[in-house]
């Protein structure tokens, strides 16, 4: 059985001009008109091969191939076509032209596959779009944590709500279809381009997830009073002074808790941000990042970030706010998304018999494959991105390298599917 890297390069290539930013990289945002040319095309490669094709209530693209044993679980294989404003051409595409090309040489070569064999084309995932806590919407659809609230409060760059942007895009999304049982996904398994340099750097192949790292993210906000620079240092309520402390409070406290955990305040806005005046504003993003599931297993790290408030309010008397900038429906932070390692050995084993280099990458930001692991047994493969870059125009992935993994992938999958 051979991928065939022709067809590789004419999808991904075919896929970028999509864009409503011709000649500035790929800017394909969910429910718009490219969003919708995208999906004909994938459609029209589906049928071309005999999958039965079809849209879920929140317009997630599906293609099917039949089991042995229709009412098996299926296995799922596939990732996200969408991209940020001004992204590239691999992003999430890489993933979904796996699948789809996966897909072409089992037909090619009629393999009897027991359990049915599905790709999902998803096109919001991007958290850009609709900002913050809202990417990974059509997994999250699937696996039933979607919320009706969310549809109504979020807003894209064009001011409308998911729904309303649903609603130009021709449909009008039904939640409790989208879901999926329990049970009813046998493995989920997504590639992607990696995001990070390790595997370019290193001249290495392939590289093997087996977690995913567990997200929180907070905004605080400093509220002091604006004063002159000639001000008495005592009658002084500097909110970057409060800011300062916090920083330090918080670098203080994600340390103490161990090595399962790493976060900082990675964002501020300062107003007015001027050397003449005390700055009576502040504005701070705080991210953290969880490796292990024990970390925070008997501790709320709002509570602590809290504690750690009160104490520099009564300092500075500067009033402080936290607010969560949680996933709808989600822990803040989450836990870390844990891989099945019975199919990282497997992965393993499969690129040693190919004869490709590969390395255990455990990091990495959001994926659909995050929020399938709570659900169904998930797996996810990184191929290397040149630089590290993703997200703009300059986005690059070696086409033979994006063959490797599709061959590591379609292996899995051939063993999965005749268990």
């Amino acid at each position: 059985m051979k991928v065939n890297l022709d067809r590789i390069i004419k999808d991904i290539e075919t896929l970028a001009t999509f864009t409503a930013t011709p000649g500035n990289g790929v800017t394909r945002s969910s429910y718009s008109h490219e969003d919708k040319v995208a999906k004909e095309y994938l459609k029209t490669e589906m049928e071309k091969i005999g999958l039965k094709v079809w849209e879920d209530g929140f317009s997630t693209l599906f293609g099917r191939r039949e089991g042995k044993n229709p009412d098996a679980p299926v296995i799922m294989i596939g990732s996200h076509y969408d991209s940020v404003v001004n992204g590239g051409a691999f992003d999430g595409v890489a993933g979904t032209v796996a699948a789809l090309e996966i897909m072409r040489v089992l037909h090619e070569n009629n393999i009897k596959n027991e359990y049915p064999i599905e790709i999902i084309a998803m096109n919001a995932e991007e958290g850009e779009t609709f900002g913050p806590g809202t990417g990974v919407s059509n997994s999250r659809a699937m696996v039933g944590t979607l919320t009706e609230k969310e549809l109504d409060t979020v807003r894209n760059r064009h001011g409308l709500t998911k729904r309303e942007a649903m609603k130009e895009y021709g449909l009008i999304p039904d939640l409790e279809a989208a879901k999926r049982e329990k049970g009813s996904i046998k493995n989920f398994i997504e590639l992607h381009i990696e995001q990070a340099p390790i595997l370019d750097n290193n001249n290495i192949d392939i590289g093997l997830v087996e977690y995913l790292p567990g997200i929180g993210r907070y905004k605080i906000k400093f509220h002091g009073k604006l004063a002159d620079s000639t001000a008495p240092m005592d009658t002084r309520q500097d909110a970057m002074i409060a800011a300062s402390k916090f920083v330090l409070a918080v670098n203080q406290l994600v340390k103490s808790l161990g090595p399962g955990i790493a976060g900082m305040v990675g964002e501020m806005e300062i107003s007015p941000n001027s050397h003449q005046f005390v700055p009576e504003y502040v504005q701070a993003k705080v991210e953290i990042r969880t490796f292990d599931v024990e970390t925070l297993k008997d501790v709320n790290l709002r509570d602590l970030l809290m504690a750690e408030i009160k104490s520099i309010q009564e300092e500075t008397n500067v009033e402080i706010e936290l607010i969560e900038m949680a996933r709808i429906g989600y822990s803040n932070p989450t836990p870390p998304s844990v891989m099945v390692k019975e199919n990282v050995d497997k992965m393993e084993d499969i690129c040693k018999d190919l004869g490709y280099k590969y390395t255990i990458i455990n990091n990495g930001t959001g994926h659909d494959a995050m929020i399938m692991t709570d659900f169904a047994p998930t797996n996810f493969i990184y191929v290397p991105s040149k630089n590290g870059i993703s997200h703009h125009p300059d986005e690059w992935t070696d086409y033979e390298d994006i063959k490797k993994g599709i061959d590591v992938m379609l292996h899995l999958v051939m063993d999965l599917c005749k268990e």
